[in-house]
């Protein structure tokens, strides 16, 4: 069925018109992204990529080395804490903090 899919768009005659938004926020608080490296649907550079963007002291980056879509259920107990800690505390971790 994926491969289907792929092939309708083959030869569409609209150019794509993707612009990424910026997403910079100076003066903000810290925003943590957790990126997960064995994601299947979001890409681990994403979120590296997410936490550069939001800037210095803004973007702070939990990694989970781990499998599977989403860090926070994955069972892995050093990320729920340090989620709840951020959510519920407003403790904010090391960027580059890794997990699993």
């Amino acid at each position: 069925m994926l491969a289907w899919s792929l092939t309708q768009c083959t030869d569409w005659p609209v150019r794509g018109a993707w612009r990424t938004p910026d997403v910079s926020a100076p003066g903000a608080a810290p925003i943590l992204v957790v990126g997960n490296t064995g994601d299947p649907a979001t890409p681990y550079a994403g979120a590296r990529k997410m936490a550069q963007e939001l800037g210095p002291g803004v973007g702070v980056q939990l990694t989970y080395k781990g499998e599977g879509h989403g860090a926070y259920d994955s069972g892995d107990a050093c990320v729920r804490r340090t989620v709840n800690d951020y959510l519920l505390r407003g403790k904010v971790p090391a960027s580059g903090k890794v997990c699993g």
